[in-house]
């Protein structure tokens, strides 16, 4: 009961009505103590005024030697003025106190502060609160005789007014309790009915029923309650079904993960295990499949106490999971990561493993090539070094040496300088595209000038290995906007490999054309380099414009270039916003397609 909300609301407002009747009543009762005390004093002042009548009898009547009887008479006729009643009387006595003659017989006058003020000549006539009784005392001296003037209210009447005042307080009080507790009672009532709605609702919600709706009978804070309440119980509803629509949409990704992974119970089970990882072990997965089978088939030579914590860690583990590296399973490179998973299977807490297999056999291969590039690289930079070496050491030994022999050295160091100067501008021109940091010269230009000028170039190279090189338009060009110097460093290029991987005698096309939806207003230009060389091996075409890429392996193959020429033209080509692409077959020729938009992509300068 005492606990209840009923009681608790009673409680408090009977405590406030009494607090709050007694302030009222503490500060009434000094208000009128005071008034009373204030009013008696005013009174006074006004009717021993200095300049009154009242005055000026009293100190005429001092002159008399039956000076006390003529006061008395004057005082007495002044009563209405005085406010001299049952509960007020007036006295003359003498310089220290004693009565002379009164409106009463009281011979025991005590001798208050303001009857000693009086004495001394200098009257206060305060009224200090809480006293028993109100006085006004005045001295009269006419310098031959003295005497005072002495005024008492017992305050009998303030006092009768004061417990009238509170009598009607204590009433007011009574009647106000009872308000209270009415009020209190339908005030809870109030509180606590739709409190106990929300309770069996609540007992609803938790029970994992969302249907029952609460009525909302007012626009209060209880309505405002309830109405959160609703809205909270709908949000709860639609965040456990976000919940299982994310568990779902984990369970999607965790199924079409391109990474493998297979999360393992306690007792070394599978629980989860996705079909990138069942495409990986194909038929070696089973229903026996468990962690166990999972370390034989990658020949990782440690186990689990899946209980404690791990045992036999190889140096790559850290925390609460290990690493392997570099895993070769049934020709391909992989990384498995272990990871210690918690789950709670029967209200009980357990630990498991979670196994993630990511094939890294792409990262492989690319390292691969880089090595390769690296090898060839040094090869292709010691190439030159040991022939410019062994030229100047020749001159160097033979003092006597003819001229013309010392030209022939000494071209030869240019030459393969020249050949150095070329492998270390396309390593910088390959850097500075990955970094964003080339600097482009847009410009508009006539792209069919621009071929024929290469066309015309090239074909002191082409003649040099008995070749034929044509260039044809197939219909009238538009100019472009791009970096011109690029573009021609991208097409001859091409044109380099074609004459390069022709056999002697062999035939080179440059043509060129539009391409888009007209040929009025084209998307842009097409240039075909066509020969009919050695050509490509149908399993290296997907990794010609990969960077370190070689289609000839051999390091002593004269053809033989660092890899660097065909990624550096596709990035070129496509920061212009452009493609670039080979079409080849082994011993019949290759194409190579380069599409350029009207206007580049590249705006600014960069």
């Amino acid at each position: 009961m005492y606990n209840s909300l009923y009681f608790k609301i009673i409680l408090i407002l009977v405590i406030f009505m009494i607090t709050v009747m007694c302030v009222i009543g503490t500060i009434l009762i000094n208000n009128v103590n005071s008034f009373y005390m204030d009013e008696f004093t005013t009174q006074m002042d006004r009717s021993f005024s200095e300049s009154g009548q009242l005055m000026s009898d009293l100190y005429d009547a001092l002159w008399s030697d039956s000076f006390a009887e003529e006061q008395y008479k004057i005082l007495d006729s002044y009563q209405g003025v005085l406010g001299i009643d049952n509960y007020r009387d007036f006295y003359i006595l003498d310089i220290n106190g004693k009565l002379i003659k009164g409106s009463s017989d009281d011979s025991n006058l005590k001798k208050t502060a303001n009857m000693l003020a009086a004495m001394s000549g200098e009257p206060v006539n305060k009224q200090p609160l809480g006293s028993e009784f109100a006085d006004y005392a005045l001295l009269l001296d006419n310098g031959d005789r003295s005497c005072l003037i002495y005024v008492k209210d017992t305050m009998d009447e303030m006092q009768q007014f004061t417990w009238r005042l509170f009598s009607i307080i204590l009433q007011a009080l009574m009647f106000g309790l009872i308000f209270a507790v009415i009020l209190a009672f339908f005030l809870s009532k109030a509180i606590t009915s739709p409190i106990q709605s929300l309770t069996r609702g609540a007992k609803l919600v938790a029970a994992g029923e969302f249907s029952h709706e609460i009525d909302v009978h007012s626009h209060d804070e209880i309505g405002t309650l309830t109405d959160t309440f609703n809205y909270m119980k709908t949000r709860l509803k639609s965040t456990i079904e976000e919940v299982s629509g994310e568990h779902r949409k984990l369970e999607m990704v965790f199924t079409y993960l391109r990474d493998g992974v297979v999360a393992f119970a306690e007792d070394g089970r599978v629980m989860h295990i996705n079909q990138s990882l069942m495409d990986l072990l194909g038929d070696k997965y089973d229903d026996s499949f468990n962690f166990n089978k999972l370390l034989t088939l990658f020949g990782v030579d440690y186990s689990l106490d899946f209980n404690v914590e791990y045992v036999d860690r190889p140096e790559s583990s850290s925390g609460d999971g290990y690493s392997v590296s570099d895993i070769m399973f049934d020709g391909k490179v992989l990384d498995v990561s272990f990871g210690r998973l918690r789950y709670t299977a029967d209200n009980v807490s357990h630990n498991g493993v979670l196994a993630v297999i990511h094939d890294e056999t792409g990262r492989y291969e690319l390292d691969k090539s880089r090595r390769e590039f690296v090898a060839n690289v040094s090869h292709e930079m010691r190439t030159p070094l040991t022939s410019i070496k062994g030229a100047c050491e020749t001159i160097l030994s033979d003092k006597n040496m003819q001229q013309d022999m010392q030209e022939f050295f000494l071209n030869m160091a240019v030459d393969e300088c020249d050949r150095m100067t070329r492998i270390v501008s396309d390593l910088l021109v390959l850097s500075r595209l990955d970094n964003k940091r080339t600097k482009w010269n847009i410009q508009s230009f006539d792209i069919d000038k621009v071929l024929n000028h290469i066309c015309e170039v090239m074909k002191v190279d082409a003649a040099a290995h008995q070749h034929s090189l044509s260039y044809t338009a197939a219909n009238e060009l538009p100019f472009i906007t791009a970096d011109k110097e690029r573009i021609e460093q991208v097409l001859i290029n091409v044109i380099s490999n074609s004459i390069k991987y022709t056999p002697e005698g062999g035939k080179i096309e440059l043509l060129a054309g539009v391409y888009g939806k007209n040929d009025v207003n084209p998307d842009g230009v097409e240039i075909f380099v066509k020969d009919n060389g050695i050509g490509i091996p149908e399993e290296d075409l997907p990794h010609l414009f990969e960077r370190f890429y070689r289609v000839e392996k051999s390091r002593t193959s004269e053809t033989g270039g660092t890899g660097l020429g065909l990624a550096i033209a596709k990035e070129i080509v496509d920061s212009h916003g452009g493609s670039i692409e080979v079409e080849s077959s082994l011993g019949e020729g290759t194409t190579v397609i380069v599409r350029l938009p009207i206007e580049t992509k590249l705006k600014t300068v960069e």
